[in-house]
């Protein structure tokens, strides 16, 4: 257990979440960001459970993902939150924060148990859910930072030693860990660090048995979140998942491509970059993580689980990415900055001394606050939409109007995959191309209404 009274992890995660929500969604409701994804994806959201696909999303580069996890969570978020906000999309991206928040409180727990020390976790904690990058995306309906946010889930699962419980706990963990894959294929090199850590953990405390167990209870999972696709794939065989993917791996693997070591690699090394320390830069980021990698794997070698969720996912996204012949975004590496965040703590904290530990260990962390300001207000210029609240505003307006309208249109411009109408029709109200009356949202707000033959 972590060390210290109940009541202070408590009392500390409910802190890391409250905190960690407030900073991911202030302001949602005035600058949402609302483009063609989440358009999409929130009109999903919005039907009866019974309609919802049987796959994920569809991916930018072609196909969709392997399951349609990401769409039941969002559709839970919908209900959950969705009546609190007139079911609008800013609802569904407070609940994926939420979701964000509490992995963090319980990744914070999770590293707490498993060091031993409040001041790493809370570190560890304080760097990753702080990241510009990561806060300026939370509070989005989008695939990417759920699929991170279930992977933060697993990997916490793993710290807190879940998979040498009871069966019901690690198909929890399974469900958890495969929901991520679905929700997001990026996150497949912290799922497979997480299901290594389930079986080798038990093996090389010699208990085979349990190992066993694990292996056939994440393959039962497994097979039975991939029903959906089965069925999906029964009725429309000419669509493959995940075609891009597939592709680039077949042809490396065929030969008529070598493996892009180094695009990974320096894909890897600029996502770190962007997500962790925008809009700084780190010289020799590469050799940092390096050193810290063979740090933690000297001094927790006797630690199979913690080196599986830590410094493997980052040797496997790098082999991995390599067979990936299209370019790397820094969005692809979000789930992996909590194996890279902790990986660097438990670096710089290797000397095992307690005393030098603790003082390292709070030194980090007083760094990570003092530059929690900026990052957040880097934030605040990323990802955001400010038409979002003349829009929502307008579109109430529009709805008291209560008659059909032919068209909406904006005299300020909006991204190109936004669309001035979608909020009228969430509120309630209807869009027919045949109505006599069109209506211009103004830059202040302001909505005319005009009458057409």
């Amino acid at each position: 257990m972590p060390q210290g009274s109940g009541r202070a992890v408590i009392v500390t995660s409910t802190l890391v979440f409250v905190l960690t929500l407030v900073a991911r969604i202030h302001g949602v409701s005035q600058h949402f960001l609302l483009l063609g994804d989440q358009i999409r994806d929130w009109a999903i959201a919005v039907r009866p459970f019974s309609e919802l696909p049987l796959v994920g999303p569809p991916t930018h580069f072609g196909g969709y993902t392997i399951g349609p996890a990401f769409y039941w969570i969002l559709w839970i978020l919908r209900v959950l939150f969705g009546p609190w906000f007139d079911n609008l999309p800013h609802a569904g991206g407070i609940g994926q924060a939420a979701l964000q928040s509490a992995a963090d409180a319980v990744l914070l727990v999770a590293i707490w148990r498993r060091t031993g020390s409040w001041w790493i976790a809370l570190a560890t904690v304080v760097i990753v859910a702080t990241a510009a990058f990561d806060v300026s995306l939370a509070a989005l309906v989008w695939n990417p930072p759920m699929g991170a946010a279930l992977a933060k889930l697993a990997m916490a699962a793993v710290l807190a030693d879940w998979h040498r419980r009871s069966g019901v706990h690690v198909a929890v963990m399974a469900v958890i860990t495969w929901s991520a894959v679905h929700a997001y294929t990026g996150t497949i090199f912290v799922v497979l660090g997480v299901f290594i850590a389930m079986l080798v953990d038990p093996f090389v405390r010699g208990d085979r048995r349990l190992s066993v167990r694990n292996a056939a209870v994440i393959a039962l999972v497994v097979v039975l979140l991939q029903v959906p696709l089965m069925v999906f794939q029964l009725a429309k065989p000419r669509e493959a998942a995940m075609g891009a993917v597939t592709d680039s791996v077949s042809r490396v693997l065929a030969g008529e491509r070598a493996p892009q070591i180094l695009k990974s690699l320096n894909g890897y090394l600029e996502a770190v970059q962007v997500i962790e320390f925008m809009p700084g830069r780190v010289p020799g980021l590469g050799w940092l993580l390096l050193i810290c990698a063979g740090m933690v794997a000297v001094r927790y070698v006797k630690d199979p689980a913690l080196l599986s969720v830590t410094v493997l996912p980052q040797a496997a996204a790098v082999a991995g990415y390599s067979l990936f012949l299209g370019d790397l975004d820094a969005y692809y590496y979000l789930s992996l900055m909590p194996a890279t965040v902790l990986t660097f703590v438990l670096a710089v904290t290797a000397i095992p001394s307690s005393r030098f530990t603790r003082a390292t260990a709070i030194g980090v962390l007083v760094v990570a606050l003092a530059f929690v300001p900026i990052r957040l207000r880097n934030a605040a210029t990323m990802s955001r939409m400010p038409e979002y609240r003349i829009l929502v505003d307008a579109s109430r307006k529009v709805r008291r109007f209560g008659q059909p309208i032919q068209q909406i249109r904006t005299e300020f411009a909006l991204p190109p995959s936004s669309n001035a109408e979608f909020l009228f029709e969430i509120l309630g109200g209807t869009i027919d191309r045949r109505a006599p009356w069109v209506c211009v949202i103004r830059a202040n707000g302001e909505v005319t209404f005009s009458q057409r033959e």
